[in-house]
């Protein structure tokens, strides 16, 4: 059994990361889930959050979209429409962009719909690149 698992996370504008690590966690729809090499296949769907995965004792954040994640027994593919290391997100640009959502939300009313689920689908993008942030060390 590999001792390793390769993880790929993919973006329309191509891979943002392609490396063998001991263990990964994603951010599914019905909560987070981990892999281990030697995993039974799954097949889930994600929404904004931190993928986080170790290698050689240390700890790597990915702030990624919605997509998908296939997992298997050495490899797990994550396809998303957007995802940024933790390590290089710009801090203060996002939470300002964050106000800025969190402003428009307060004036536009929840049953407005396109509208309102779009301002939610970036508070969760910008939140998820704030977390990834903080637990790359970045405050």
């Amino acid at each position: 059994m590999a001792m390793t698992v390769l993880l790929e996370v993919i973006t329309p504008t191509g891979p943002v990361v392609k490396i063998a690590v001991d263990q990964v966690e994603a951010p599914s729809v019905n909560g987070e889930f981990g892999v281990l090499p030697g995993h039974l296949p799954l097949l889930a769907a994600l929404e904004p959050g931190v993928v986080r995965y170790r290698t050689a004792g240390k700890l790597v954040a990915i702030a990624v979209g919605p997509g998908f994640a296939e997992a298997g027994m050495d490899r797990v593919t994550v396809l998303t429409d957007s995802a940024v290391e933790g390590s290089e997100v710009d801090v203060a640009s996002v939470k300002s962009e964050r106000d800025e959502v969190l402003k428009q939300l307060e004036s536009v009313a929840a049953d407005a719909g396109n509208d309102y689920e779009e301002l939610l689908r970036k508070r969760r993008w910008l939140d998820a690149q704030l977390d990834a942030a903080r637990e790359s060390g970045k405050s």
